[in-house]
């Protein structure tokens, strides 16, 4: 076995074993541990959110009164009482007015698992994740607080620098990641940011 499919292996066993939904919550418990992006009684808003991984370690992350809103296309199970999920696309405004009532304000943290339906074509399957994160960061000035976080995904190629200085504009402090999970083979990097403007 190479050594990134015993990896894979490896995150996939303990997130059984550990009762996630994905291996890509280690992804969330390690960055959240480097950053501390979230805090207790935080409200956190989970674009990408199917199947709840990373809404499983925020919905812990925020007790005792925090909560987390998780939005995908696709259907997602239920997880507790204080995590609530829209089906919907983020580009639908009925879905935005469902979240702004829901949070009756803004939310402290934004986080983005999102990508596109995988194509193989590189060039294109990295344009079209850049667009889904850049549909993200235009919503912010309706959704993430003064002062706000975010932890959003983002495929690394010749766009990812418009994105970051999309995001130096808007945010204090702006980081680049390549988390530990993510496989080495992967283009696959996050963002980190603190200090939304």
């Amino acid at each position: 076995m190479r050594l990134e499919d015993a990896k894979k292996d490896h995150y996939r066993k303990l997130a059984k074993e550990q009762g996630y939904r994905s291996r890509s919550a280690f992804k969330l418990i390690e960055l959240n541990k480097k950053y501390s992006l979230i805090k207790s009684n935080d409200s956190i808003l989970d674009f990408g959110a199917a199947p709840g991984g990373w809404m499983q370690v925020a919905s812990k992350l925020v007790m005792p009164k925090g909560k987390v809103i998780g939005v995908d296309l696709l259907p997602i199970k239920p997880i507790g009482e204080n995590v609530t999920i829209f089906q919907g696309d983020i580009r639908d405004e009925e879905v935005v007015n469902k979240i702004l009532n829901e949070v009756k304000g803004k939310v402290n943290v934004i986080l983005s698992d999102m990508a596109p339906n995988i194509s193989g074509i590189w060039k294109i399957d990295h344009n079209n994740q850049i667009d889904l994160t850049m549909l993200i960061i235009d919503r912010f000035p309706d959704l993430l607080e003064k002062n706000g976080r975010c932890l959003l995904k983002a495929f690394d190629g010749p766009m990812l620098n418009t994105l970051e200085k999309e995001l130096k504009k808007n945010f204090t402090n702006v980081k680049l990641i390549k988390p530990k999970v993510s496989r080495n083979a992967s283009s696959e990097l996050y963002i980190a940011c603190r200090g939304f403007r």
